[in-house]
């Protein structure tokens, strides 16, 4: 019988991190998911963690890949849930009865359900929600939590896995996709879902960088015609946040007209930001 949800995490060479992810899956009051654990050929504990765990709805592997994606593609690979969870190790979930207190909204044929999550840092804890309408503007500028959205299987299918060419921003980019470019359906409930481990690759400071560059990559890919020069590179890292054209940018790259519009526009803009930018 097929699960309605299908729980993966990726691991290599965190064993105490797997451990504490491992641990809040085991312990969830409600049992009807798959867990799938795909490990990069650890050489510390990790494959000796995985094995102490006996739990039947338990699935794993261990071998080499080149990179987060094409683990977590792996994982996809092997799910047969109709919702998807991509735990981490090191991620846990929020509380042992979490899954049953959401279990109704599988039910639902959304393709994308993000509850909250809480991020956890050494200097503390901070809660993250969603918001309820998920706009354009909001995917360009903001992430959504992996580990707090049940993403629906059918969706890597129709678009694609996670891009492999993207070492960190990948799971931005499908979301970008799926609800900015394809206007798939969206879910936001109140639950807390998850803590996530923000000492993760995309969260480190000296990473932030190339997080910025994979997203500019990513945007010259899916709107072309908006992104293709280092004017829009340098406006996209300054004003990601605050300017409006964001809002617009999936209605400028289909429609002809507001083309036009827009190249006049950002024309505007550019010589704007050649005014106020620093010198070198």
């Amino acid at each position: 019988m097929t699960k309605l949800l299908s729980i993966i995490t990726i691991n290599y060479n965190d064993a105490n991190g797997l451990k504490k992810t491992m641990d809040s899956v085991q312990a969830q009051t409600w049992q009807e998911f798959e867990h799938i654990v795909v490990d990069g050929n650890s050489t510390d504990d990790s494959i000796d963690i995985i094995k102490s765990y006996t739990y039947t709805n338990l699935d794993w592997m261990s071998e080499p890949d080149t990179g987060i994606y094409n683990a977590m593609n792996k994982g996809i690979d092997k799910a047969s849930g109709k919702y998807l969870l991509f735990l981490n190790s090191g991620d846990a979930l929020e509380n042992n009865d979490v899954l049953n207190e959401v279990k109704t909204v599988f039910d639902t044929d959304k393709s994308i359900i993000s509850g909250n999550v809480i991020f956890e840092k050494e200097d503390g804890k901070r809660l993250r929600e969603h918001p309820e309408k998920i706009s354009f503007s909001y995917l360009v500028g903001n992430a959504i939590s992996h580990p707090s959205t049940f993403i629906k299987r059918e969706l890597f299918e129709v678009y694609g896995k996670y891009d492999e060419r993207f070492k960190i921003v990948s799971d931005w980019a499908f979301f970008l996709n799926v609800l900015g470019r394809h206007n798939e359906s969206y879910l936001k409930i109140s639950e807390t879902i998850s803590v996530f481990d923000a000492n993760g690759i995309s969260s480190r400071k000296e990473n932030l960088e190339k997080v910025n560059k994979e997203r500019t990559q990513v945007l010259e890919h899916y709107f072309p015609r908006v992104f293709n020069n280092e004017n829009d590179t340098y406006i996209f890292e300054k004003f990601i946040h605050t300017h409006k054209r964001f809002r617009d940018l999936k209605l400028i790259e289909e429609s002809p007209i507001f083309r036009k519009v827009a190249t006049v526009k950002l024309s505007f803009l550019a010589a704007i930001v050649r005014l106020i930018k620093p010198s070198k």
